[in-house]
C-alpha cells in the first residue's frame, strides 16, 4: 500500500540556476532509479532500457531551457508526475502515449480500433 503523500514534494522554487541544476539531476535520478518499477507496475511490454531512454529524452527536451521562471513549473510538473506514476494515479494507457513514437509500436492502423483506443486516439 502506498500513501499519497510518500512521493510529495514541498513546492518551492530555486532561486539560482545552480540549485535549479541540483534538483533537476535528484529529479532524473530519481525516474532512472525507478524505471524498472515503473515498467513492473505498468506492465509495459518493453525492456526497463526503453523506459530509461524515454526517460533521458524527456528531460534532454527541456535541457537548454534557460528561464528560472520556466525550470521551476518544468521542474514541478516533473516531481507531479513521478507522484502520479508511482502511486498508479495514471493508466496503462497514459503512460505509453510516452512510447507512440518508439518504433516497438509500429505503425498506427487506423483501421484497429483496440489499438487506437488503448492508444487514446
Amino acid at each position: 500500500m502506498t500513501l499519497a503523500t510518500e512521493f510529495a514534494e514541498t513546492t518551492r522554487r530555486s532561486a539560482t540556476n545552480a540549485e535549479m541544476r541540483k534538483r533537476v539531476l535528484h529529479l532524473y535520478r530519481k525516474y532512472m532509479r525507478s524505471s524498472k518499477e515503473f515498467a513492473e507496475l505498468y506492465e509495459l511490454d518493453m525492456p526497463v532500457s526503453n523506459v530509461k531512454t524515454k526517460i533521458r529524452q524527456e528531460f534532454e527536451r527541456q535541457r537548454f531551457v534557460s528561464d528560472l521562471s520556466v525550470s521551476n513549473v518544468l521542474y514541478m510538473k516533473g516531481q507531479m508526475e513521478y507522484q502520479e506514476i508511482m502511486n498508479f494515479w495514471k493508466q496503462q494507457c497514459h503512460v505509453l502515449r510516452y512510447f507512440e513514437d518508439q518504433s516497438d509500436y509500429g505503425v498506427v492502423d487506423k483501421n484497429d480500433f483496440v489499438k487506437n483506443f488503448l492508444r487514446g486516439n
